[in-house]
């Protein structure tokens, strides 16, 4: 199963502010940096502000570039966190995400995918999130009439239903602001695996594990060149 988000904004300064400590703190234990990643150890505290600054020399699709790679990146975090957060409204195990990945469009879009989500049907319906009222026993009564396989399908109905599609959104958008995504998540599909063309992964073949793009690389030299230039 795949959850997909169409994100309405994306703060990208708060998400500087927010994420850039914990990069270079997990920096701290892996071999292999990227070249971000590396200039970010080097300038230590600095690196925030410094940041931001080049934030200015980004165009659109730039920032969601990097944020797309920085969701790959420290995808585990995002992962424990929004699991957490839902396991406390559905109760724990009753939808697992397994990965984050962001496709950045033509123009100002970016879509989140949450990816290999797992669902207990059965559970879903004894969820303290749908409570004792109609629409808990109707889905009690669905899963008593149905088969596995029309119970997954009518599961499917339930979570993008009016009245659980909210809370499953509102959620997930927190749980990804409180790890240091600030953005504001617009609609809510829920996808079969098999039917949604998802993006490549930002690694690169031939290139180690977590190193950036070379076309990431390349907007990141020329918002340094920017910079440096406007401040001769």
């Amino acid at each position: 199963m795949i959850i997909r988000f169409y994100v309405k904004e994306i703060n990208y300064e708060k998400c500087v502010e927010n994420l850039i400590p914990q990069m270079i703190e997990d920096c701290q234990g892996k071999s292999n940096l990227s070249e971000l990643e590396k200039l970010l150890v080097k300038l230590g505290d600095d690196a925030v502000p410094v940041m931001m600054k080049l934030l200015r020399y980004f165009d659109t699709d730039a920032r969601d570039q990097l944020f797309a790679w920085i969701l790959e990146d420290q995808q585990d975090m995002f992962v424990s966190t929004a699991n957490k957060e839902i396991g406390k409204i559905f109760s724990e195990g009753t939808i697992v995400i397994g990965g984050f990945c962001a496709k950045d469009t033509p123009g100002p879009e970016i879509t989140l995918f949450a990816t290999d989500v797992k669902i207990d049907y059965e559970q879903l319906v004894e969820s303290p999130a749908l409570g004792g009222g109609l629409l808990g026993g109707a889905a009690k009564v669905a899963y008593q009439l149905s088969g596995p396989a029309s119970f997954e399908k009518n599961g499917i109905k339930l979570l993008s239903s009016d009245l659980v599609k909210p809370m499953l959104m509102t959620t997930l958008s927190d749980s990804l602001e409180e790890a240091g995504l600030a953005l504001t998540l617009g609609d809510v599909e829920l996808l079969d695996d098999h039917v949604v063309d998802l993006p490549a992964p930002m690694v690169e073949p031939g290139k180690d594990e977590g190193l950036l793009p070379d076309a990431i690389e390349d907007r990141i030299l020329d918002a340094v060149a920017g910079w440096l230039r406007d401040s001769l």
